[in-house]
């Protein structure tokens, strides 16, 4: 029996994480796949056909962050440190695996790491790797990490705060470069 409870621990964190995400006020938050949808132009030239899309997500690097730093070079927009750290806690308490679900995405073709490491190999091709998106209570806010991978020694990853417009687009407000290899 004892085994049975971290399988069903899994199975319903799982579950969850399946689940649309909603906004105390009720208003369905986006799921993954249509977040990346909107915004994946910031970081996938629009001239791409498609782009590969590593199935399995990354940890966010905004758990931690310096507020006078991103309000001085990093933010495109005044946002308050509120905002800040709910979407820091939102990253903290989000640990869990999720997996694209290819049928929702645009323009992404998932891979598995393995494939990636073969694509990479060549260097004729570009890989890119996203954390799970998390959204503020009210969805007006998200944070997400975006990467690039294109070799083993080459990529970029960038850590992006969107918000939600009047007309229902996302706007990048923030942006910060967490490493870049070229």
């Amino acid at each position: 029996m004892t085994c049975r409870i971290p399988a069903l621990i899994l199975a319903s964190i799982i579950s969850l994480a399946a689940r649309p995400q909603q906004s105390p006020t009720g208003a369905a938050l986006p799921n993954p796949e249509e977040f990346v949808n909107a915004v994946y132009p910031t970081i996938v030239d629009s001239s791409f056909q498609q782009y590969y899309l590593v199935i399995g997500t990354d940890s966010c690097r905004f758990l931690k962050y310096d507020y006078d730093e991103w309000i001085k070079y990093h933010l495109r927009e005044p946002l308050s440190f509120t905002i800040m750290n709910e979407l820091s806690q939102k990253v903290y308490l989000s640990r869990y695996p999720y997996f694209w679900k290819q049928a929702r995405l645009q323009k992404a073709v998932c891979i598995t790491r393995k494939q990636a490491d073969s694509l990479l190999e060549d260097k004729k091709d570009v890989v890119f790797s996203f954390s799970l998106p998390q959204f503020t209570d009210n969805g007006e806010y998200a944070v997400i990490d975006l990467n690039l991978l294109c070799g083993a020694r080459c990529g970029q990853s960038i850590t992006c705060i969107f918000r939600l417009t009047t007309t229902g687009e996302w706007k990048l407000v923030g942006r910060n470069i967490n490493w870049t290899s070229f």
